[in-house]
């Protein structure tokens, strides 16, 4: 066992001595790779899901394209007016580059995690006393909720951050596997599910109920995809878009910062 650890350890240490930009290119050319393997375990006939264990680890990702990440994705296309201005992303600017295009004027990505070389503001937004105020037109807020363990301190920071007349855009997770391992700078862990209902009135505590809007996505199908790891191109465009609202899968949330009278 010893060994075996130390071999792991030497072999992350020697992955270190490897240029960043090397790094870079090899891990692309082996998710493509992966993803290319998608013909050869293709779901078409969807009684191979008849199983105790999912057919795929990971959601589904070495062999393509998340199936919750297609209704983030929706949802924030939906509210693409409000990615102007001033915007903030939680991890990365993807999003904010993808939906907001011209009408950004300024982009930060927020993040707790020190390793994140990107980052241009480290904040726990646990700690809202320290979060800045009145700074953005709009905070991008993926798939972040659940793995915050005192999430109302979390979204009264996002709160403060807005200026009067911002916008929230969060998605949540309602139907979905345990996320397992170490997540935000190994410090956070997957704590929380969302109904439309629930998430509905954890924002309204901050925004007020009227300030707030709630989208639902998915289906049965698409429910019963994601658990088991099939992605976005073994399904059609009429199966990922059809809406079950007795099966959410995602929940998407549009709060605005009321202007002060």
């Amino acid at each position: 066992m010893k060994i075996v650890l130390l071999a792991r350890d030497v072999l992350r240490s020697l992955k270190y001595l490897v240029p960043k930009p090397l790094r870079a290119l090899l891990r692309s050319q082996r998710q493509a790779a992966e993803r290319r393997m998608l013909v050869l375990d293709r779901v078409t006939d969807w009684s191979v899901l008849r199983r105790l264990r999912p057919y795929r680890s990971e959601f589904g990702g070495r062999r393509g394209k998340y199936i919750d990440r297609f209704y983030i994705e929706a949802f924030l296309a939906s509210c693409g007016e409000s990615i102007r201005g001033n915007v903030a992303e939680i991890q990365s600017d993807e999003y904010t580059r993808m939906f907001g295009q011209s009408r950004v004027t300024h982009s930060d990505i927020l993040d707790i995690n020190q390793g994140n070389e990107n980052r241009t503001i480290s904040i726990d937004l646990t700690q809202t006393a320290s979060a800045p105020g009145n700074a953005f037109d709009c905070i991008i807020f993926t798939q972040t909720l659940l793995l915050i363990r005192d999430y109302p301190s979390a979204l009264r920071s996002l709160y403060k951050m807005l200026k009067p007349s911002g916008v929230l855009l969060v998605t949540v997770p309602g139907i979905s596997p345990v996320v397992r391992g170490g997540l935000i700078a190994g410090e956070g862990a997957d704590w929380w599910r969302f109904t439309a209902r629930s998430a509905r009135h954890v924002f309204s505590q901050v925004f007020d109920d009227s300030n707030v809007s709630v989208k639902t996505y998915g289906n049965v199908m698409t429910a019963t995809a994601f658990l088991h790891g099939p992605v976005q191109e073994e399904l059609t465009r009429q199966e990922l878009e059809f809406n079950d609202p007795d099966f959410e899968v995602i929940i998407g949330a549009k709060a605005t910062k009321q202007v002060a009278t």
